[in-house]
């Protein structure tokens, strides 16, 4: 099952700055129910938002677990 996180996460992970009313759209998503997400992860230091609070981007150290990740799954490594 894939949640709207994953389609928020999806959208960040080029690392840039997005505008959240952009990501709501992107997504046909009310923008309220973006900013939950958003704010959600930023209590975890997921993503941060710039000085206006009105754009949101992916936190460096959390998009190199998620890139790690991926190569994890793409190199076929396994749990024995």
């Amino acid at each position: 099952m894939v949640l709207l996180l994953d389609y928020v996460m999806e959208l960040l992970r080029d690392g840039r700055w997005h505008h959240v009313h952009t990501i709501a759209m992107e997504l046909n998503q009310p923008e309220e129910r973006i900013w939950g997400i958003l704010k959600f992860c930023a209590d975890f230091d997921f993503v941060a938002f710039d000085k206006k609070g009105s754009r949101v981007k992916i936190d460096e150290r959390f998009r190199g677990l998620l890139l790690a990740l991926d190569e994890t799954i793409k190199s076929g490594v396994t749990r024995s």
